[in-house]
């Protein structure tokens, strides 16, 4: 098992990951974006939150690898970043438990 430094090194992208999901407006802009890519503008339609809230909220789940961003003309859609739901189970399934329970090794 890891500790001191080295276990910090190895969740650190995870934290970082976790902040950008860290509200319920991001949630549910990734509940939102999994259905289908999305303008802010549609986005806004579903929070109650004012439009600039919703971009500062895209801004750093964009930032945290949640999402990425498609320029169409002067406009900018949304869309879920799919390489992020590949990584981020790792941290648990890296572990007993993980493999134990979401994997389903064998019972010992």
């Amino acid at each position: 098992m890891t500790s001191g430094k080295r276990l910090l090194a190895k969740v650190a992208p995870y934290v970082r990951m976790a902040q950008g999901i860290s509200s319920p407006y991001r949630m549910a802009i990734l509940y939102l974006l999994a259905h289908e890519p999305l303008w802010p503008e549609d986005i806004s339609r579903h929070l109650p939150i004012a439009q600039n809230l919703v971009a500062h909220h895209l801004k750093a789940m964009v930032e945290a690898g949640w999402l990425k961003k498609r320029r169409v003309g002067g406009h900018v859609m949304y869309s879920l970043q799919k390489k992020i739901f590949r990584e981020f189970p790792k941290l648990i399934t890296d572990t007993p438990f993980g493999r134990d329970t979401l994997i389903g090794s064998p019972k010992k």
